[in-house]
């Protein structure tokens, strides 16, 4: 088994012309393996086997800059747990994955890091500036080792809320899929799932200028405002919304006290990474209290029906409300 290991592991990390979507693959497969103890050994003999030239300061620090990058969020839904072990595994994996050509070919190694999650988990992170980071499930957030003198640039394919660490010198710039954030300082949730229909900004507090989309100049949000994407039509809308209600999804306990529905649903779909569809025939604005903190969807849908005569269907990564 570990000669299987090994020969997989040798293949992804001596290519660096494999195509994005081989690669995405070999990441996935390395997170449905990550208790694997063959796995562990195989990565550990690469790691051992290496022979690229560092000094013992350097190693240091490249080791305390992984545990500063790398901090796993608590689990969020019982019977889930996040990848206890992601800085030690698949993460650590992609970063070590440059050093290892480097020792093989004698190339200047990658100083690139690759942050994942998986479906259901969220991951919180500190970027080497200070940037506070949640990622969601199934998301992937791309970022230099170090960031340059003049600009902080990250590749964000999911969904993030960040925290961003004020540089008046060094704007903090975040790409998705068609769309560019621009921001010094301020706190928004980004939604740019590849496979999804819409990229979202929602910004809480401070201005961010938003490129891309077909827009002919740039725009600028304000606190409350949330500029959505349209992939199909190549249309962009932005509406005055509760940011609150789009920047709460990380957090461990979420009190609903007199709250109308349509907040509540709002605040589900970002917790659980799902869309909710709700009938017209319900009064989306009656009030509910209620608190949710580790339970599964399903079990909240059925506090929901206790307080609420509604009836609901759950159909992956889609949930359908009606009323009884």
């Amino acid at each position: 088994m570990n000669k299987r290991y090994d020969r997989i592991l040798d293949y992804f990390f001596r290519r660096q012309d494999l195509p994005e979507d081989i690669r995405r693959r070999f990441e996935r497969w390395m997170l449905d393996r990550e208790d694997s103890p063959e796995l562990d050994e195989a990565l550990l003999g690469l790691w051992n086997g290496h022979t690229a030239y560092a000094t013992d300061d350097q190693n240091a620090a490249g080791l305390a800059r992984l545990h500063a990058a790398i901090r796993p969020e608590p689990r969020r839904h019982a019977g889930r747990r996040l990848l206890r072990r992601i800085a030690t595994t698949a993460a650590a994996v992609l970063i070590f994955a440059g050093g290892y050509q480097a020792a093989r070919f004698g190339i200047r190694p990658r100083s690139e890091i690759t942050l994942l999650t998986a479906e259901g988990n969220v991951g919180e992170f500190t970027l080497p500036d200070g940037t506070h980071v949640w990622l969601n499930g199934k998301s992937r957030l791309r970022f230099p080792a170090e960031f340059s003198d003049r600009s902080r640039e990250v590749t964000l394919s999911g969904e993030a809320f960040f925290e961003v660490m004020k540089d008046s010198l060094r704007p903090f710039r975040v790409a998705m899929n068609d769309l560019k954030i621009e921001v010094l300082g301020t706190s928004f949730d980004a939604i740019g799932y590849a496979a999804g229909s819409h990229e979202q900004i929602i910004l809480k507090t401070g201005s961010v200028r938003v490129l891309g989309g077909n827009t002919a100049a740039p725009i600028t949000l304000r606190p409350d405002e949330k500029l959505s994407f349209d992939r199909y039509s190549k249309t962009i809308a932005v509406e005055h919304v509760d940011a609150r209600n789009y920047c709460r999804w990380f957090e461990s306990r979420l009190v609903f006290d007199n709250t109308p529905l349509a907040d509540i649903v709002t605040n589900l779909e970002r917790r659980y990474n799902v869309e909710i569809s709700v009938s017209t025939h319900l009064p989306v604005r009656k009030r509910l209290s209620m608190v949710v903190c580790h339970e599964s969807l399903e079990d909240i849908m059925e506090v929901m029906a206790t307080l609420v005569p509604i009836r609901y269907r759950i159909d992956g990564n889609h949930v359908l409300i009606t009323s009884k």
